[in-house]
């Protein structure tokens, strides 16, 4: 028999009380914790205090959280001890996507280079994503309506991957991963929208569209090039489908380019990134790929016109607006500037040396992540 058994390893809830309009804590008190408390499932509490306390917590805690994980699915017989190939945590987000990445990020780091992860023993980590944030981009795009539909998924019990991204820049000639994304990595108006937002917090969504006019009012193209790498697919206005640039496996070797300079680029694997706001209308939490949206040195009246078609993704209709798959991509600007990564802010240096890349995880030990859908 196991040491303890499966079904009693406690979910790990996190709840990030400042997240969104802050109604984290309500949403726990009178919905969540009773629903659980219902269905006798087991769950131990983390109230996150400050940014950064997620990724650090798991980062500190991954390893011996999987140990206890192990021993819990282990089965022991006689002196013998059969220990599993792979283990499920559950975890359970109260809060934003920013809350997810941050979870992603410390779980990634906490066993990278371990034995925790590897072919011999991979663990997984599946999220029941509560959506108490701003823009909750991973639950509108699965189609998560309130906080009673989450649940439901999650006692429903079906989940389909979380795909992250890498994100890299240059170590002399190597690549080194800075961070994992999970929903959206921008340059231009988008990026700088959301540097914009935290002036307008408090507004919730309605902080995003003051942040945006503000920006668009005072509109800026900005320098960069992007190069894509491997299979590239493009959106074809004429035939209103997906057509392939390029075929080629390779992501070491550059297929095709976009010289810029953007007035919006948004590379992203989420297709909304709030209710209403689908800018990535073709994009998959869970497949390969990752989505790139780029409107170049455009005037006010067509970026208007681009937002306008938005909420159901007919902006990539417009002549405009240009609209990739890709596999992995390449960003470089001229002078430094500013990215923004699932929320985070990432500045870069101007030049080759500056280079920014983008990658869909396919290492079967970093994909470890799935949802609740």
């Amino acid at each position: 028999m196991g040491i303890l058994p499966a079904d009693t390893f406690p979910l790990l809830v996190l709840l990030n009380p400042h997240s969104g309009k802050e109604q984290g804590r309500q949403v726990w008190e009178t919905l969540v914790q009773p629903a659980l408390n219902k269905a006798g499932k087991p769950f131990t509490f983390i109230e996150t205090t400050a940014q950064g306390h997620a990724q650090s917590y798991f980062f500190d805690n991954i390893k011996p959280i999987i140990t206890d994980l192990v021993q819990s699915r282990s089965v022991v017989n006689g002196s013998a001890i059969t220990r599993p190939s792979s283990a499920t945590l559950q975890v359970m987000v109260l809060g934003g996507d920013g809350t997810v990445h941050e979870i992603v990020n410390g779980v990634l780091r906490g066993v990278e280079g371990t034995e925790f992860v590897s072919d011999a023993f991979r663990p997984k980590v599946e999220f029941s994503i509560i959506p108490t944030g701003t823009g909750n981009a991973i639950s509108t795009s699965l189609g998560v309506t309130s906080v009673q539909d989450a649940l439901n998924r999650f006692f429903a019990g079906k989940t389909v991957p979380l795909r992250p991204m890498t994100v890299s820049t240059r170590v002399e000639r190597d690549w080194e991963t800075k961070l994992y994304t999970v929903v959206v990595n921008s340059l231009g108006l988008h990026c700088a929208t959301v540097y914009d937002a935290e002036e307008f917090r408090h507004l919730g969504n309605e902080r995003f569209r003051q942040a945006a006019m503000k920006n668009i009012e005072n509109l800026k193209q900005y320098e960069c090039q992007v190069v894509f790498y491997g299979t590239v697919q493009s959106y074809d206005r004429s035939s209103q489908s997906l057509v392939a640039n390029s075929t080629s496996d390779d992501t070491n070797s550059a297929t095709a380019t976009l010289p810029g300079p953007f007035t919006y680029l948004l590379i992203s694997k989420q297709a909304s990134l709030e209710p209403g706001f689908t800018p990535a209308p073709l994009a998959s939490t869970s497949d390969e790929w990752m989505d790139v949206l780029a409107v170049q040195n455009v005037e006010q009246e067509e970026i208007l016109q681009m937002f306008g078609a938005t909420s159901n993704g007919e902006h990539i209709k417009q002549e405009k607006v240009e609209y990739f798959k890709a596999k992995a991509i390449e960003l470089e600007t001229p002078t430094r500037g500013r990215l923004c990564v699932d929320g985070e802010f990432l500045t870069i240096e101007g030049g080759p040396d500056g280079r920014v890349r983008f990658e869909v995880v396919s290492d079967p030990n970093t994909q470890i992540f799935g949802v609740y859908a």
